[in-house]
């Protein structure tokens, strides 16, 4: 027992003691490890902590040397969501998405990826809950998504989530998360990350379309114009822009970049 445990220390050796899985030891043992005293006393207690993970974060690593979990992109963007067990993953997919988590008080609820499609303005999310054991197979998922979404109920755990997006290389923008915020604001964040914007196009005399185009930000009217076809560059004479430009509807020719929520109207022959 260490000298001056904190509450903290002991819900984790808890964690740690009723652990069923290795992945579940090993997120137990890093709870334990971040909540242990730091004075002198618990420098031995500390060390063999230490040990008693880097031997089962070898094993794990060993047995999933070979395995890698690919999740294929279904929506404009992939974003996955990480975070500390009990720290509002499942809340927040449930909240943004179709998806249907199971939410319990008790650790380690989610034991594989969950997926669920959110919709803002048009464009598609697909978010990926990402279990909390931080199995590298399941990891793999997010070093190659879009985006990721971090839940933090406090500086500790930003701090923790710090370290774990550096250990597994995750070099995707990423943002923290608050489950308070409304769904909207929370969107609006996630978007504002993916470095994408959304163009809506629409015919002369009708109103824009309610799917966007979904384009890189820094697009032009020439990119947007390939996306859509690429004969349309053949025959294209100018387009027509609402929102950036100075005056709405104002012409404009293919190197004229586009801004997010912008209205396009080609006009071509």
């Amino acid at each position: 027992m260490p000298v001056n445990a904190t509450a903290e220390y002991f819900k984790a050796e808890s964690h740690y003691l009723a652990a069923k899985t290795r992945e579940e030891k090993i997120a137990a043992l890093e709870e334990m490890i971040r909540a242990a005293p730091k004075h002198k006393g618990a420098e031995a207690m500390l060390s063999q902590l230490k040990q008693r993970l880097a031997k089962l974060k070898a094993q794990s690593e060993k047995k999933s040397a070979r395995k890698s979990v690919n999740i294929p992109k279904e929506a404009d963007a992939q974003i996955c969501i990480l975070g500390l067990t009990q720290s509002g993953k499942s809340a927040l997919l449930r909240k943004l998405t179709n998806a249907k988590p199971k939410i319990s008080d008790l650790p380690y609820t989610t034991t594989k990826p969950e997926i669920g499609v959110a919709d803002y303005c048009g464009v598609k999310l697909q978010l990926i809950e990402i279990p909390s054991s931080f199995r590298r197979e399941f990891m793999s998922i997010a070093q190659n998504c879009d985006a990721v979404v971090i839940m933090a109920r406090n500086e500790n755990d930003r701090e923790a989530m710090k370290n774990i997006i550096e250990q597994f290389r995750i070099k995707k923008p990423s943002c923290f998360i608050a489950l308070e915020d409304d769904s909207e604001k929370i969107k609006r964040k996630i978007w504002s990350i993916l470095g994408l914007i959304k163009v809506y196009t629409k015919e002369p005399g009708k109103k824009a379309e309610k799917k966007p185009m979904v384009l890189k930000s820094g697009a032009t009217v020439g990119d947007a114009v390939s996306d859509i076809h690429k004969d349309f560059l053949k025959f294209f004479r100018f387009a027509r822009i609402w929102g950036s430009t100075k005056f709405p509807g104002e012409k404009v020719g293919l190197e004229h970049k586009l801004k997010d929520d912008d209205v396009m109207e080609i006009h071509a022959g």
